[in-house]
């Protein structure tokens, strides 16, 4: 038994972790833009760890109840418990963690319907370009698409719920690199914040709601939405914006918003500038992008 539980059970458990755990830091660096990489790979590593654990418990148990039987019947109760224990920390993970992820992927794969269809629109004869809708992965791409196609776009309209960050980051970086102007005249919540923080100038009608929350995916430990709380405060101050702004905007719950007044959003150089609705027929004021319509 000695071998059993120590050698093909902790040992071998420990070997198995640290190249799961290494699988896991290789397809987040290199495949982070891949949701059907991320299913195949996350699924593989539960089956792999759901297999390990099936063989290690049969095997020290089966080693545990010879041992009994040879007389020392107190190691091997004390290593049936501990293989039980083991079990059901093993399943109660993969229903918490292991299970949610792979829905949550799995969603992303099959078109994230949660967060919903997007749409892009031509305005202002070719000077801007509308954004409108959840960001699913593909987006920035397809954004990027319009603007190789529209040398005249100086500036990109929002109107989304959010999505996913990384996604909205990556439409950050096209933005910020053509130092293409950003403007809301209705909402931009969420991760639609982050493409918003990429504008060169960022413009906010009057009426209009930014609003910001803490990251979600299905899944998260606690120890990684702690993490990930932190890579967003530290991302939101790559932007520019002071550390207690971020922090604040990471209090609200995934569930919850919190939207800052015009007066904090200028004063922590979010917006650049909060512009009043053009009359039909009145140009928007100098500098600014025309608010309304089509």
């Amino acid at each position: 038994m000695p071998v059993s539980y120590w050698l093909n059970g902790i040992l071998g458990g420990v070997v198995i972790g640290a190249i799961i755990a290494g699988l896991g830091i290789v397809i987040a660096r290199r495949d982070d833009a891949k949701p059907l990489v991320w299913l195949v790979a996350l699924g593989a590593i539960w089956l792999c760890v759901l297999v390990f654990t099936a063989w290690q418990a049969v095997g020290v148990w089966r080693s545990a109840t010879h041992y009994k039987r040879s007389g020392k019947s107190f190691w091997g109760g004390a290593a049936k418990t501990m293989i039980v224990i083991g079990v059901i920390q093993t399943a109660a993970s993969f229903a918490t963690v292991g299970a949610p992820q792979l829905a949550g992927i799995f969603e992303i794969v099959t078109g994230d319907s949660e967060v919903g269809p997007h749409q892009f629109h031509i305005l202002a004869n070719g000077q801007m370009l509308e954004f409108s809708g959840g960001i699913t992965f593909g987006v920035a791409k397809e954004m990027e698409g319009f603007l190789d196609a529209m040398s005249g776009v100086k500036t990109i309209r929002l109107n989304s719920i959010g999505g996913r960050i990384r996604e909205a980051q990556r439409m950050a970086d096209i933005i910020k690199a053509r130092a293409l102007s950003t403007v809301v005249v209705r909402d931009c919540l969420s991760a639609c914040t982050i493409v918003f923080l990429g504008g060169k100038e960022r413009f906010l009608l009057s009426s209009a709601r930014l609003g910001f929350h803490q990251p979600a995916f299905r899944g998260m430990t606690t120890s990684e939405r702690r993490g990930t709380i932190a890579e967003e405060i530290r991302r939101l101050q790559r932007f520019g914006l002071s550390k207690a702004f971020a922090e604040r905007a990471n209090t609200a719950t995934p569930s919850g918003m919190w939207y800052p007044d015009k007066d904090e959003l200028l004063r922590e150089h979010v917006v650049t500038k909060v512009i009043a609705p053009s009359a039909p027929g009145k140009p928007a004021a100098s500098g600014a992008p025309q608010a309304a319509g089509r």
